[in-house]
């Protein structure tokens, strides 16, 4: 989960405004348009994962737990800046 919450913080200076073009890729051109947002979100993924690995062992329900604080993040960000597969 430490892994996981600095490898969102990288995706942070991923993504220059000179990138937008010419490299295969499956980001959608939403992630420059909304960079702000993308950020954000990147930035909330990031924050999440420490939150996780101080409350997973005390919760009761894990399974509610990783899809608030892990899942979700993925799946907003792959739903909205990735092209599907």
């Amino acid at each position: 989960m430490i892994e996981m919450s600095e490898n969102y913080k990288t995706l942070l200076g991923l993504f220059p405004e000179n990138t937008q073009k010419g490299f295969k890729t499956e980001s959608l051109p939403i992630i420059w348009e909304e960079k702000d947002a993308f950020n954000a979100l990147m930035q909330k993924s990031s924050d999440d994962m420490i939150k996780l690995t101080s409350v997973i062992e005390d919760s009761d329900d894990i399974r509610g737990t990783l899809q608030e604080l892990m899942w979700s993040n993925c799946k907003a960000c792959h739903s909205k800046y990735r092209m599907s597969n």
